[in-house]
């Protein structure tokens, strides 16, 4: 069944070939579906102002892909093809608004736990545009979950793989019920980690503070940018063991992702935030980022692989 975002670019790059949407499955014995193993990225495709639409920071986005290809032991070069698919895709549904891209890597085959993966690369774009925090507004009631991103040891936080979701889609649920918008997960040390789809972001005294990548963060594509961008606009941008006690005593909060873009705060674990809602270092950010995603300002370079501490 294809969604009424989906029908409006009804088609889908899969296994070599633009199909319907409804023709890119994998089969029901796939390892893939039996053991999770799929790979993905999330790209965000912008109109420019002059015309026509780019997908935004498509180079970091495809360095961390062929990285979780390599953790999830999937042919990391299927990146490669990415791009000229974009294109392909945009060009055949004559796409000219804004989307959000989704690349899936998966292990095709029927097959055991052990055995070696088939892979097969499917690409879609899907209609995107702001999520209610930025479109009307409103801030993010945020709680603090029991829920905890596993330790390196358990799965690497380096691999945006579908099975690394089950966990957090739980936290969130859980958080829904208590009547949270969203959440941020723990590390076992009960420090704070990131949010289900997220990554969360404080402000204290006019300085940017981010959970370590060691606190079982995924390497994000746009954290990788926040924290450039605000280095590069005099903000002091660092990355800290984060408690509790810190979220709630922070000045603004804001949540960032490739699919969310921005999520301001409002309150955390129930309590409002001081700084709500003049959050000055969260609308420089906001500001910069639409300014560059929309071709009126040079892109922030962000090199994904030095941001994560890799060769690349």
């Amino acid at each position: 069944m294809v969604d009424g975002r989906a029908a409006a670019w009804p088609l889908a790059y899969h296994r070599g070939a633009l199909v319907p949407r409804a023709q890119a499955t994998l089969p029901m014995g796939s390892i893939a579906l039996r053991y999770g193993i799929s790979v993905f990225e999330g790209i965000r495709l912008y109109q420019q102002d002059s015309g026509g639409v780019v997908p935004w920071l498509l180079a970091p986005h495809l360095d961390r892909l062929r990285n979780s290809c390599r953790l999830m032991g999937l042919d990391e070069s299927c990146g490669d093809q990415v791009p000229a698919i974009i294109d392909d895709l945009v060009a055949a549904q004559a796409i000219d608004a804004d989307g959000y891209v989704r690349v899936a890597v998966s292990a095709a085959n029927v097959g055991d736990i052990d055995d070696e993966a088939e892979t097969a690369l499917t690409v879609t774009v899907t209609p995107a545009g702001r999520k209610r925090w930025l479109a009307r507004g409103e801030g993010i009631r945020l709680g603090v979950s029991a829920w905890q991103r596993p330790a390196e040891a358990v799965f690497p936080s380096a691999a945006k793989n579908v099975s690394a979701y089950a966990g957090p889609r739980l936290a969130l649920a859980e958080a829904r019920r208590a009547g949270f918008d969203s959440c941020v997960l723990r590390t076992a040390e009960g420090l704070i980690s990131e949010a289900p789809t997220a990554t969360v972001f404080l402000v204290e005294d006019g300085r940017l503070v981010t959970p370590r990548l060691a606190d079982h963060v995924l390497p994000g594509v746009t954290r990788a940018w926040v924290l450039a961008t605000a280095r590069a606009l005099g903000i002091d941008a660092v990355e800290e063991p984060v408690t509790e006690e810190r979220l709630v005593a922070a000045d603004e909060v804001v949540l960032c992702g490739t699919g969310l873009e921005f999520g301001p705060v409002r309150s955390v674990a129930g309590v409002e935030l001081s700084g709500w809602p003049v959050c000055p270092v969260t609308t420089d950010l906001v500001d910069a980022y639409f300014d560059q995603v929309r071709g009126r300002a040079p892109a922030t370079a962000v090199d994904w692989a030095a941001a994560c501490g890799r060769a690349g």
